[in-house]
């Protein structure tokens, strides 16, 4: 079938966690003998696998509505053009409604309760909740990542969602350390956090238990694509000699970061499912996280937890870790107990298959 993707900023680009799940994705479904084409922000040039196309589409609005106007744009660009258009996300997932009136199939991932974020103001909230209630009534099928979500939206709205874990890849090896000689850091002697930048997830209560910890390990940020003021006061925050900032982190450089750390902390406040907690979790890295829904769903009792916003609970966490290597391996998560990418592009497919089903109509000629 062919399927749109819309709601991202394209294949390869890394952006964020929207990005990074489809990268995994998309390869999968290819192999399943689909078409996919991801409508993307304009400017982003990647190199994508076969059989998957990046088409940039303009944006309107700065940086607060440019994800929204993109998306209408695609979407009435792509409308009729399609099997199936893959909203990801409530605020683009608004666009459903357009798709039931056009009678065009549409599914909708909400990949968390982006309202709750504390980078928007009250009023993109109430566009945000306005755009929640709206993909749960129009989308022929909702997916989610979670299974909190999953009960939130069978709760509040009484209709039926499926659960789709995002999945883990066997990790990249790389045998060099030029990361780690560019940094100033030792294999084994670092604690990693990598993210985005912004306060949800917390990256203010990290450093702040940090800076009062008695450890030797140092600490890697590895992130970006937050708001410049943030970043900045986390920066000026820090212990320099402590805590090491990389930027964000692709590839190669990221598999190293994650191939030598010592353990793995994410100190966030929201989830839906972190794509980076599952590749520590690929990694084989102990794990520090905190005590959120999201994180107990896919770690188990595995990890040692602290309380979000704890500062003191995290610095003592931190501290565990770092008297020896060996008080953090307990802390590991099985990641044979967790889904492969293969299997979740099998579940997206029956996904697919089951609202083509609701609105049989015949297949279009794929024009960009």
């Amino acid at each position: 079938m062919r399927i749109a993707m819309i709601g991202t900023r394209g294949v390869g680009s890394n952006y964020g966690g929207i990005e990074r799940c489809l990268d995994a994705l998309c390869p999968h479904l290819v192999s399943l003998g689909h078409e996919v084409d991801v409508y993307c922000a304009k400017g982003v040039s990647v190199v994508t696998p076969k059989g998957i196309r990046n088409l940039p589409t303009v944006a309107l609005g700065g940086k607060h509505f440019s994800n929204l106007t993109r998306s209408a744009v695609t979407t009435l660009r792509a409308l009729g053009r399609y099997d199936v258009l893959h909203f990801h996300a409530s605020g683009p997932g608004i666009l459903t409604l357009l798709c039931r009136l056009s009678g065009v199939v549409s599914v909708a991932t909400v990949h968390a309760l982006d309202q709750n974020r504390a980078k928007w103001g009250m009023l993109a909230r109430g566009a945000l909740s306005l755009a929640e209630r709206v993909v749960i009534r129009s989308a022929d099928e909702v997916t989610v990542v979670s299974s909190n979500l999953r009960d939130y939206f069978e709760r509040e709205y009484e209709r039926r969602v499926s659960y789709i874990p995002n999945g883990i890849a066997p990790p990249p090896r790389p045998q060099g350390t030029e990361l780690l000689t560019r940094l100033g850091l030792e294999p084994q002697g670092y604690l990693l956090f990598a993210g985005r930048m912004t306060p949800e997830k917390g990256g203010h209560d990290l450093i702040q238990a940090f800076n009062r910890s008695n450890t030797q390990l140092r600490l890697l940020v590895a992130g970006g694509n937050g708001p410049e003021q943030y970043i900045q006061r986390l920066r000026a925050s820090a212990d320099p000699s402590r805590v090491v900032f990389a930027g964000h982190l692709e590839s190669e450089d990221l598999a190293c970061a994650f191939t030598n750390a010592h353990s793995f902390i994410l100190p966030s406040y929201i989830e839906g499912m972190s794509l980076s907690l599952l590749e520590a979790i690929s990694y084989g890295l102990p794990l520090l996280v905190s005590d959120i829904p999201e994180n107990r769903v896919v770690c188990g009792d595995a990890p040692l937890y602290f309380r979000a916003g704890a500062i003191e609970e995290m610095r003592s966490a931190i501290e565990l870790f770092g008297r020896q290597p060996s008080k953090a391996l307990p802390y590991r998560v099985d990641s044979g107990l967790l889904a492969r990418w293969d299997q979740v592009a099998l579940n997206y497919e029956q996904v697919y298959e089951r609202a083509l089903a609701k609105r049989l109509r015949p297949t279009h000629a794929r024009t960009p």
